[in-house]
């Protein structure tokens, strides 16, 4: 043949082969919806609560485009600082647990970061880690996703702790009226035991 195009000698497909699937498991949506809705429940989104809901209601009934409500959900928490969605491995809390950490970590950094932002002192004498070389810091924005960061390790190590029944700092996950209550817990010492 001339003009560069080859003869077809496959199989005719109809139409149904050549469709992307956009179907999600009940499974996997109720786990993203579920992280959806418990942040919704603590946080005001205002007008982009609607789109939210809206999509997560079509994704209940219209189970064959459940990825496509679920991307339009993805795009609008991806403009949130403190998004519940998040790329790579999921973490092992509960939702609930995450949802309280991020709220913590995220006023945390707020308030510890504004003397950075506001008084260059700061900024010359809040260093980074030896790993780092104590290097200063670009911004308050990174400063505070420093501490951000820090906030959800610490909380999060806290309430394994909790739930593993562990010595030292525990936290049972829960935010009552804004506050935490973080009990430290002695290891037992065996050779008192031992003494008695």
């Amino acid at each position: 043949m001339q003009g560069g195009l080859k003869p077809f000698l496959g199989e005719k497909k109809t139409g149904d082969e050549n469709m992307a699937d956009y179907s999600m498991t009940d499974e996997k949506w109720n786990k993203n919806k579920s992280k959806v809705t418990t942040y919704l429940e603590n946080n005001d989104l205002g007008d982009m609560e609607a789109v939210i809901r809206w999509n997560l209601n079509q994704g209940d009934t219209d189970v064959d485009n459940r990825k496509r409500f679920w991307t339009s959900i993805t795009t609008l928490f991806g403009m949130l600082p403190d998004s519940p969605i998040t790329r790579g491995r999921e973490s092992s809390l509960p939702e609930e647990v995450q949802q309280a950490i991020n709220s913590i970590a995220a006023q945390y950094a707020e308030a510890f970061s504004a003397p950075f932002a506001t008084d260059p002192l700061f900024g010359e004498i809040v260093r980074k880690h030896g790993k780092s070389d104590y290097a200063t810091y670009d911004d308050s924005d990174e400063y505070a996703e420093t501490l951000k960061t820090q906030m959800r390790n610490a909380l999060s190590s806290y309430y394994r702790n909790h739930s593993k029944s562990q010595s030292g700092p525990n936290w049972d996950g829960t935010i009552t009226d804004g506050m935490v209550t973080i009990t430290v817990v002695e290891k037992e010492d065996s050779s008192q035991e031992e003494e008695e």
